[in-house]
């Protein structure tokens, strides 16, 4: 053998060696997994692992390839990541230590992370209740994306009640765990207190706590630092603020 072709397959033979050891039925394309996680409004389980990785292996070969696992793994997508390839993406999702499973949303957020070696029963536990949740928190972002969109045709619309719809939408949204979602809201919230700001004062009998603080932080920065409801007193006692604001603004031109 030639001593060029004898050193061309010790560096094949070399970085073969080196790659970590990815499962069977795992994608390695970090991009193509989370876009096409996207379309199909579904979180993505990200696999963070490493050749030089004793318990990375351990998962590969054991957890990983057993029936209930694979079984379970049918209903997400998932995505294995050598960090010495990708520290980039390590970097991202601020991975330091190996094996790291990541749940992501179709935003890609975090929604769960797991390190470390599970023995089968752990991590189907885990991995069943992250699936679950981050399922549902997924529907959730799909669900207040059409409702964002429904507010800003309200927002736009001329009609007498669209303030009042759109405003009735967003006390939902602001009730959500998802910080995107918050923003969006408090974003369309000032909108309308540039309008009218009389319609935000129904938030303020929400029995939601998220709902009230927003809705009195929004009022304070649009009406200044005399407006003195909060949104932590009784019901009765923002019942009467309400009213007396109620009238004050309205008077206002």
């Amino acid at each position: 053998m030639k001593p060029s072709i004898a050193i061309l397959i010790l560096i094949v033979a070399g970085s073969l060696a080196v790659r970590a050891e990815i499962p069977a039925g795992w994608s390695t394309n970090y991009v193509a997994s989370l876009s096409a996680a996207a379309s199909e409004e579904q979180p993505t389980l990200v696999f963070f692992t490493a050749s030089w990785c004793g318990p990375c292996k351990l998962m590969s070969r054991i957890t990983l390839t057993d029936p209930v696992i694979t079984a379970a793994l049918s209903n997400v997508d998932h995505v294995a990541v050598d960090i010495d390839e990708h520290p980039d993406l390590a970097t991202k999702h601020h991975v330091t230590a190996v094996p790291t499973f990541i749940m992501v949303s179709t935003a890609n957020d975090e929604m769960d992370r797991s390190t470390g070696f599970q023995p089968t029963g752990d991590f189907l536990q885990w991995l069943t209740n992250g699936i679950s949740g981050a399922k549902k928190a997924v529907a959730q972002q799909a669900f207040a994306k059409k409702e964002m969109a429904a507010v800003d045709q309200l927002l736009d619309s001329m009609e007498t009640n669209s303030l009042h719809l759109a405003a009735i939408k967003l006390f939902d949204l602001c009730d959500f765990r998802d910080s995107a979602i918050i923003q969006a809201a408090a974003d369309r919230l000032k909108r309308i207190a540039n309008r009218d700001p009389v319609v935000l004062l129904d938030g303020l009998t929400d029995p939601r706590l998220a709902t009230r603080i927003q809705i009195a932080n929004t009022l304070r920065m649009k009406i200044g630092d005399e407006f003195d409801i909060d949104p932590w007193s009784d019901a009765v006692s923002r019942q009467m603020k309400i009213l007396s604001w109620s009238e004050e603004l309205t008077k206002r031109p």
